[in-house]
């Protein structure tokens, strides 16, 4: 009896150690830039000005809601001649090597991400792919100014549930 009690006390005490080494949810911080892309400061560009209305926007829509979660966004321009092949292909390396799976996961996400993925190779001007990870979904989105071909931007906007 005591050694039954001792083993499931020693499955008990490993089972608390897996969970308390779960791995915290990730921030923008912890994804890489794409190389050679500038980080755009808001209050110096339009675009990164509106991804701080929308983070804005998000949380207080959430607190009036009450239900948790975030959304934290961060725009980029690209250097010159990357191509969304480029761009897509340095993030399915670099997120898959830290976990993240292609794709926002489950038939109807891989049916999205699907829809997504066709859209993005006949539209030069705005392309985007989703990576999931827990409650978490990354999504990228690659524009280019209508205006002005050469100014392409990368947006994350990385959602917590």
């Amino acid at each position: 009896m005591k050694s039954r009690l001792a083993l499931l006390m020693t499955l008990l005490i490993a089972l608390l150690a897996l969970v308390a080494c779960g791995k915290d949810p990730a921030t923008l911080s912890d994804i890489p830039a794409y190389e050679g892309a500038t980080a755009l400061q808001a209050g110096q560009d339009p675009v990164a000005d509106t991804l701080i209305q929308n983070m804005e926007q998000d949380a207080s829509l959430r607190a009036n809601l009450g239900v948790g979660g975030s959304i934290e966004q961060m725009a980029y321009r690209l250097p010159d001649g990357a191509t969304w092949e480029q761009v897509k292909s340095f993030y399915d390396k670099e997120l898959g090597a830290d976990g993240w799976e292609s794709g926002m996961g489950g038939p109807g996400g891989d049916l999205a991400s699907s829809i997504m993925e066709s859209a993005s190779a006949s539209n030069p001007l705005f392309q985007t792919s989703i990576w999931s990870q827990g409650k978490q979904t990354l999504t990228l989105v690659r524009s280019a100014n209508p205006t002005n071909e050469s100014e392409v931007y990368l947006i994350m906007s990385l959602n917590t549930n």
